[in-house]
C-alpha cells in the first residue's frame, strides 16, 4: 500500500514514529532563511555577478533535461545519510541519487509526490516552465544557478531557479529556490517572486506549485496544499527578500513543545522619561502542541535573567504571539543597549529545541526625538489611466494636512510615456523595483497603489518620532541656479554608513505634460535631483553634532516640451530644461538608507526668489486668463532687445515676435482654450511662465 506522509499540522502516532523530515512554513516573513543571503533576486547573467555558477540556461523551447552533477561545498546528510553531489534539472528538481537520474517527467507540470516520474532522494519545487522574454534588446531566458553564502559552519548553499514561467500565470515568471545549510543538514524552499502578465499587463492568477522532499516512489514529505501551493506575494516585482517567504525541511521528528524567538517588537529608540520599558517578543510554535503557559526571560547588555510568567499564552502549532514580560525594565542613562529575549517554562515543562529560543535586539534610550514629515513617492503617468484615481486618491487623503513632502516621478510607460520622465526618474523606479503605476512608496516603508493610500496610512507613518533634524534654505539665483544649503542635526548616533541625501527639485503645477488619460495638470513633478539620482553619501552621524551640506545645480538653455517618455526624448539639463513656471518650484531633502529604503526624514523647501533675483525673474501677464488680448511686461528688460514665444501644449509656436521697451501685446482671440507657455529670451535670461486662455 503506498504510503505518503503529508505535513498537516499535527501528526498521528504512527507517523510520527516513522517520518524522517517535517517542514515549518514561514509565509511571508520578508527575509531569506537565517538571513545568510543578501543579494538582490535578479542576479542573471552569473558572470556580473560574484559567486554565482550558470548550470542552466534556456527558453521556451526548452524540454525537461538534467544538467551535470555539481558538488555540495560542504558536509550535509540527506534522510540520514552522508552525500556530496546533487543532480539539477530544469523542471524544479534536485536530485541526491548519483550521476544522472534514470527517471524524468514528460513535461514541465506540478506532479504530485511521490510519483514514479520523479527520481528519489530529491527535493521539489515543481510547475515552474522555461521561458525567454524580450524587452528591447533585450532577452532574458530561464535559469537555474548556484551560489553558497556565509561562514565555516553555517553556510547555506542556494540552488536558484530564476526567471522561469508556470502554465497558469500567462507569460509571467516565477522565482523559485532550494537551499541547503551546513551543520543543521536543514533544506528550505523559498518563494521568492511571482508575477502573472498577460499582454503586457499585471494580471491576478497565481502559480500552482508541488513542492516537498520525495525519498522513494512511496515516500514524500510535502508542503501543505501541494501540488497546488500558490506563491504568497504577487503584485509587486520586488527585487530583494522583503516580500519572500519560505519553508524549512528538518530531519528528524517534529518535537511537541518549542517556541522560537521571532523578533522583539519594541521600537528601536525609547524616551527615557517614559521609563519602565516593557520588554515583549513574538515567539513561533515550531512544536506539535498547543501553548498555553511559558514563562518570559530577558538579559539587558549581558546582565541579570529577568524572568515572569507571561499572561494570555495560546500559541498553536506553527502559530506567532506576542509575549511580554511581567518584569518592566528601567534602563540608568542615554544610550545604546542590547536587548535578548527568550520563552521557557514551556506549559510548565522545558523546551525541547534551546537553539532558535533567543532573540537579540539594539536599543537606542535618548532624551529627544523631532516631529516626522514622511516623504510620499509617487510613480504615476500621463498615459496611465488608473494613475487618474490615484492621484486623486492621494489629493484626498493629503488635503489639509502639513507633515509630508510630495515627490511625483512621471514614468516612461504605459504607450509612450510622460513627456517629463527624466532618466533621474527611470533610476528611482530601478532603486524600488517600481513595474506597475500608480505606484506609491511612503518612507521607503509602505510600497502599494497610490489609490490605496489611506489617512490611517498616514497617521500610522507620521507617529514614528525622527531622530533627525532638516533645515537650512534655497535659493533660485539669476541664471537658473538653484542652491539648497542644507543643515542635518542628528539627535542620535547614526553609525551607519549607508545613509544619503538626496535633494529633489519638483515644480509645483505643470501642464504641458498632458497626454491621453484625461488629466490636464500635475503637481510636485520631478525635474531634478541634487546632486544626482544616486545621493550624496553621508559620513555616520553623532549626536548632537550637525552637518552642514551644499548643493546646487544650474538650470541652462530654454524650455523644451519632449514629445514622449523616450529615452531619446529625455531632457539634457545641461542644454535645455523642461520647467514651466520658475516661480513654482520647491526642493524636497531627504535622508535615506540606500540598503533597506528607510527614509529618516524629509523636508520640503519652497524656493526663495529674492531682492534682484525677484525682479529679474519678474514676467508680468494679465489679463491672465485672457480672452481677446493679454499685455506681458518685463521691466528689467526694457533697454535690452528680447524675444517673446507662446507656445501651446503640444509644443507648437503659435506666437513669435519681439519686446518693444519690455512690453508686448497680443491677441489670442484665434487661439484655442487651454494652458499656454510663454516664454521670453534675451542676451542673459530664459524667463518661462504661463497663461490661460479662455473665451
Amino acid at each position: 500500500m503506498r504510503k505518503l506522509l503529508l505535513l498537516v499540522g499535527l501528526f498521528c502516532a504512527s507517523e510520527v514514529a516513522n517520518a524522517q523530515y517535517y517542514n515549518i512554513p514561514f509565509l511571508n516573513a520578508g527575509q531569506n532563511p537565517g538571513g545568510v543571503n543578501p543579494d538582490g533576486e535578479n542576479p542573471y547573467p552569473a558572470a556580473a555577478n560574484v559567486g554565482w555558477t550558470n548550470i542552466w540556461n534556456g527558453d521556451a523551447t526548452a524540454t525537461p533535461e538534467y544538467s551535470s552533477e555539481k558538488s555540495i561545498p560542504f558536509a550535509f546528510k540527506f534522510n540520514g545519510t552522508s552525500v556530496t553531489k546533487y543532480t539539477p534539472s530544469n523542471f524544479g528538481s534536485i536530485s541526491f541519487d548519483a550521476g544522472t537520474p534514470s527517471v524524468i517527467p514528460t513535461a514541465f507540470s506540478n506532479i504530485t509526490l511521490p510519483s514514479a516520474q520523479i527520481p528519489d532522494n530529491s527535493v521539489c519545487v515543481l510547475g515552474i516552465k522555461p521561458q525567454s522574454l524580450v524587452s528591447g534588446t533585450t532577452t532574458y531566458q530561464s535559469a537555474v544557478m548556484s551560489k553558497t553564502y556565509g561562514t565555516t559552519g553555517k553556510r547555506q548553499h542556494w540552488i536558484w531557479f530564476n526567471f522561469f514561467s508556470e502554465a497558469n500565470i500567462n507569460s509571467g515568471w516565477t522565482y523559485w529556490a532550494i537551499v541547503l545549510e551546513e551543520t543543521t543538514n536543514n533544506i528550505y524552499i523559498v518563494d521568492m517572486k511571482t508575477l502573472c502578465v498577460n499582454a503586457g499587463n499585471l494580471c491576478t492568477n497565481n502559480v500552482k506549485m508541488s513542492l516537498g522532499i520525495q525519498v522513494n516512489s512511496t515516500t514524500a514529505y510535502n508542503v501543505v496544499g501541494s501540488p497546488n501551493v500558490a506563491a504568497q506575494q504577487i503584485t509587486a516585482n520586488i527585487f530583494t527578500a522583503a516580500d519572500n517567504s519560505y519553508y524549512q525541511f528538518l530531519p528528524g521528528n517534529q518535537p511537541a513543545k518549542d517556541l522560537s524567538g521571532v523578533k522583539v517588537t519594541m521600537t528601536p529608540f525609547l524616551m527615557l522619561n517614559q521609563a519602565p520599558f516593557t520588554c515583549k517578543a513574538t515567539f513561533f510554535n515550531n512544536g506539535t502542541d498547543k501553548i498555553t503557559s511559558a514563562d518570559v526571560n530577558y538579559s539587558v547588555n549581558g546582565g541579570a535573567v529577568e524572568t515572569g510568567a507571561a499572561s494570555s499564552v495560546g500559541i498553536s502549532t506553527f502559530g506567532t504571539q506576542e509575549l511580554s514580560s511581567p518584569v518592566k525594565w528601567t534602563p540608568s542613562a542615554v544610550g545604546i543597549y542590547t536587548l535578548k529575549i527568550w520563552a521557557s517554562n514551556l506549559n510548565g515543562v522545558a523546551d525541547e529545541n534551546l537553539k532558535n529560543d533567543t532573540t537579540t535586539f539594539v536599543l537606542n534610550v535618548v532624551d529627544k526625538f523631532a516631529p516626522r514629515k514622511i516623504l510620499n513617492e509617487i510613480f504615476t503617468s500621463s498615459t496611465c489611466g488608473p494613475c487618474v484615481a490615484g492621484n486623486a486618491n492621494y489629493l484626498k487623503v493629503t488635503n489639509g494636512l502639513t507633515q509630508h513632502s510630495t515627490i511625483k516621478y512621471q514614468v516612461n510607460w504605459p504607450g509612450t510615456g510622460d513627456p517629463y520622465c527624466t532618466q533621474e526618474v527611470r533610476d528611482r523606479v530601478s532603486f524600488y523595483g517600481i513595474n506597475s503605476v500608480p505606484r506609491m512608496e511612503v518612507d521607503g516603508g509602505w510600497d502599494g497603489n497610490a489609490s490605496s493610500f489611506t489617512s490611517a496610512l498616514y497617521d500610522q507613518f507620521n507617529a514614528k518620532p525622527s531622530f533627525l533634524e532638516i533645515t537650512g534654505a534655497v535659493s533660485l539665483t539669476w541664471k537658473n541656479k538653484v542652491t539648497a544649503d542644507i543643515t542635518l542635526n542628528p539627535l542620535v548616533n547614526f553609525a551607519s554608513n549607508n545613509l544619503k541625501l538626496f535633494a529633489v527639485i519638483t515644480e509645483g503645477t505643470t501642464f504641458f505634460n498632458k497626454k491621453s488619460n484625461g488629466e490636464k495638470e500635475f503637481e510636485d513633478v520631478t525635474k531634478k535631483i541634487m546632486p544626482s539620482s544616486t545621493g550624496m553619501v553621508l559620513s555616520p552621524m553623532t549626536k548632537s553634532t550637525s552637518v552642514s551640506k551644499s548643493l546646487n545645480f544650474t538650470f541652462n538653455g530654454n524650455y523644451r516640451l519632449p514629445l514622449d517618455g523616450s529615452t531619446a526624448q529625455h531632457i539634457n539639463n545641461s542644454t535645455e530644461n523642461s520647467i514651466e513656471t520658475w516661480d513654482d518650484l520647491s526642493v524636497v531633502v531627504f535622508v535615506q538608507d540606500a540598503t533597506t529604503k528607510e527614509v529618516l526624514q524629509s523636508e520640503t523647501f519652497p524656493i526663495a526668489l529674492t531682492s534682484v533675483e525677484a525682479i529679474e525673474q519678474g514676467i508680468n501677464l494679465y489679463p491672465n486668463p485672457a480672452n481677446d488680448m493679454f499685455n506681458i511686461n518685463v521691466g528689467a528688460l526694457a533697454s535690452e532687445k528680447a524675444n517673446v514665444t507662446v507656445t501651446n501644449a503640444q509644443g507648437q509656436i503659435v506666437y513669435n515676435g519681439s519686446l518693444v521697451n519690455g512690453n508686448a501685446q497680443i491677441s489670442v482671440a484665434n487661439l484655442s482654450e487651454g494652458m499656454y507657455m510663454v516664454s521670453v529670451q534675451s542676451g542673459s535670461k530664459n524667463l518661462n511662465t504661463k497663461m490661460v486662455v479662455r473665451h
